[in-house]
């Protein structure tokens, strides 16, 4: 399974766990509206109501600030799914978009958002190709229980048949964000369940 390693010091008091939280909240609510390289740390402090001396206790620098925004970003796509822990497809398939619908979606992706521009720092890539090898492992141990219930295709491997799904969901979310039609979402989620059906 994937895992996805930590980024900046980690406090050990529950104080600074709440200022590191803010600081992190605030730049990826930021990079998600502007993107990465439009974010400053004079941005990111002003929005969390935190000092210099506090975002740098915590991170050395922009680009450790980044490692832990994507580790937050895939922290919340993951809670988001929660079906991701059961063992029918269809139903995670339907919560997701549920989650789209019921919240006036379609939105971005808030880990797919960065894909596009982490390719700037070695160790940005490496940390979001590592977050979506997370959530992969995540669906192919949804699908791996599917096929002893006899809802996915037994003599297919899970891992292939996640990459296909999590594909789906990206080209679908990307897609029905840019034509504002959740419809390209329900389409595209429909056919990641048929593709893995039994």
């Amino acid at each position: 399974m994937g895992t996805v390693e930590s980024a900046g010091s980690r406090p050990s008091t529950a104080r600074g766990r709440r200022t590191r939280q803010a600081i992190v909240e605030a730049a990826a609510e930021l990079m998600h509206a502007r993107g990465i390289a439009a974010t400053g740390l004079a941005d990111v402090l002003a929005a969390s109501g935190t000092g210099k001396s506090q975002l740098y206790h915590y991170f050395a620098d922009k680009a450790e600030l980044v490692l832990a925004v994507i580790d937050h970003q895939l922290e919340r796509v993951l809670a988001a799914q929660p079906a991701l822990a059961g063992e029918d497809v269809a139903a995670w398939a339907a919560a997701l978009w549920e989650l789209h619908r019921d919240g006036g979606g379609p939105f971005a992706c808030p880990l797919g958002v960065f894909s596009s521009q982490v390719e700037v720092d070695e160790r940005w890539r490496e940390r979001q190709a590592a977050a979506f090898t997370t959530w992969q492992d995540r669906i192919a141990a949804l699908l791996a229980r599917g096929q002893r219930t006899g809802r996915v295709d037994p003599a297919r491997s899970p891992d292939e048949m996640a990459v296909a799904v999590l594909a789906a969901v990206q080209g679908g979310l990307m897609l029905a964000r840019l034509h504002r039609d959740l419809h390209v979402l329900h389409l595209a989620l429909a056919a990641a369940v048929d593709h893995v059906r039994a």
